[in-house]
């Protein structure tokens, strides 16, 4: 087994539980919910293949939704965002479509990683709201948890990156 294999499966293991485990527990607000699982999607090196990418996606999806005992919503929310995330990256960045990067402050710069990780974060986020409370009338309510979620999502992302970064 390689080391990037290792280094993906310990990634995967430590965010499942950290979701599953310590912040479903913890809840901000009746409408922030940190997802921060999300990063693991997101840093994903960039040729990372289509059905890989859905695999990857659904499985970490999944892997939430048995520790928080909603069937299907994180899956849902994270095929959607891992079908959104080639041209998320591909808007982002200038490099030509066979370098191979893990998308971070690192390898993008701040700016267009922010613009990056806000929209897939804002996507996964509305999707996972909408599904949640599959109903129209409750737009408001679907919009505040969409904002609120992305908001704390993406400060606890940018955190992680900070500190990686100065390691």
């Amino acid at each position: 087994m390689t080391a990037a294999w290792v280094d993906k499966i310990k990634w995967f293991v430590i965010l499942v539980l950290i979701q599953g485990v310590i912040i479903s527990q913890v809840q901000v607000s009746r409408y922030a919910v940190p997802l921060l699982y999300v990063v693991f999607i997101l840093k994903l090196p960039s040729d990372t293949g289509r059905k890989s990418l859905l695999f990857y996606s659904f499985l970490i999806g999944l892997c939430v939704d048995m520790f928080g005992n909603t069937p299907g919503l994180n899956a849902t929310a994270s095929l959607w965002l891992a079908m959104a995330r080639p041209s998320l990256l591909r808007w982002q960045t200038s490099r030509d479509s066979s370098d191979s990067f893990v998308p971070g402050i690192k390898s993008m710069r701040l700016a267009p990683y922010l613009r990056y990780v806000f929209p897939s974060v804002l996507l996964h986020s509305a999707v996972l709201n909408v599904v949640d409370a599959f109903s129209v009338a409750k737009i408001s309510d679907i919009v505040i948890a969409t904002l609120a979620d992305t908001a704390v999502t993406v400060a606890l992302i940018m955190i992680i990156e900070l500190v990686g970064r100065k390691k």
